[in-house]
């Protein structure tokens, strides 16, 4: 599994902490670990993730979190074949953390996993499979971050 994190926006250089968000979406990818796939997490702007909401989904406002899925393409056999993306709304994230009593990193993590496991297979269409999501990027940002000055 190859996870690329782009910063596509002015994100403080001590929270570019690529190492702990690249943790952070393989343990939320662990089912496709082995495969040969690619993940870009892309932290945008409220500007970027307003364009890509209207442009790939006809919505018309500002989201914390976009997952694409890709399907695999019948060459991508031993080939790394980009498996999806995320895009994660910093401002958002900025703006959110107080509400959801996280750090700002923690925040930017939650929204970078929690496109991760869309892409695994979950999703969040009632407020039971939100919650399930939510305790499980909870858990893994805890033994992300345990160790580390966070």
């Amino acid at each position: 599994m190859i996870i690329n994190i782009f910063y596509q926006t002015n994100v403080p250089s001590h929270l570019r902490r690529t190492g702990l968000f690249k943790k952070a979406c393989a343990a939320a990818l662990k089912h496709y670990a082995k495969e040969n796939a690619e993940v870009n997490i892309v932290f945008v702007n409220e500007k970027e993730i307003l364009r890509v909401n209207k442009t790939f989904l006809n919505h018309h406002y500002v989201t914390d979190v976009i997952s694409f899925n890709h399907e695999r393409p019948p060459f991508a056999i031993t080939m790394p074949w980009a498996f999806g993306d995320v895009y994660v709304c910093y401002q958002v994230a900025r703006k959110n953390a107080p509400r959801f009593k996280h750090t700002f990193l923690q925040e930017m993590m939650m929204y970078a996993i929690h496109g991760c496991l869309h892409l695994s297979g979950m999703n969040d269409h009632t407020p039971q499979d939100r919650a399930e999501m939510d305790r499980r990027a909870e858990k893994i940002i805890a033994q992300t971050l345990k160790g580390t000055a966070g």
